[in-house]
């Protein structure tokens, strides 16, 4: 990401926060989605780091949902019972939903990569792929190390 310009991209670029396992993926589409929350759940992503373990993306009645991603609780929400894994409607147009509900068909995985703010809206980026398989990761490792000597 390059450098903010605008005080609302340093926002987005301060609030930015990754899913460690998507680096086992090779994607070939991206897409960004809107994520419906809750106000606790919203300021709680302001201050606090959500964890992505096991999160997946499954389409339920043609419409996309985010499954697992453990949001932690706000601090001073006022005693309200909240599910901090519970399902999160995504949003999307119906072209992307469309496209999204295709890949799924091909058996591909729906994976979130990041969670981050545009604005004053918390996006989630999808990534459409497939797991990598381990003789594939070992030949990224080496063509990154051959990379990094031609540089030195």
């Amino acid at each position: 990401m390059t450098r903010p310009k605008l005080w609302v991209d340093l926002i987005e670029y301060i609030v930015k926060h990754f899913n460690k396992e998507s680096r086992d993926y090779e994607f070939i589409a991206k897409f960004e989605a809107g994520i419906a929350l809750t106000g606790s759940d919203a300021k709680s992503l302001r201050t606090q780091v959500p964890q992505f373990a096991n999160s997946k993306i499954e389409i339920q009645n043609g419409q996309p949902v985010l499954f697992n991603l453990k949001i932690p609780l706000y601090k001073y929400s006022q005693g309200q019972e909240i599910d901090t894994t519970g399902e999160r409607k995504l949003l999307l147009s119906q072209k992307e939903i469309a496209k999204i509900t295709s890949f799924r068909n091909q058996k591909y995985m729906l994976i979130p990569i990041s969670l981050f703010l545009k604005g004053k809206w918390f996006k989630v980026e999808i990534g459409v792929g497939r797991k990598m398989r381990k003789y594939e990761k070992r030949e990224k490792i080496k063509a990154k190390e051959i990379a990094k000597t031609i540089k030195v």
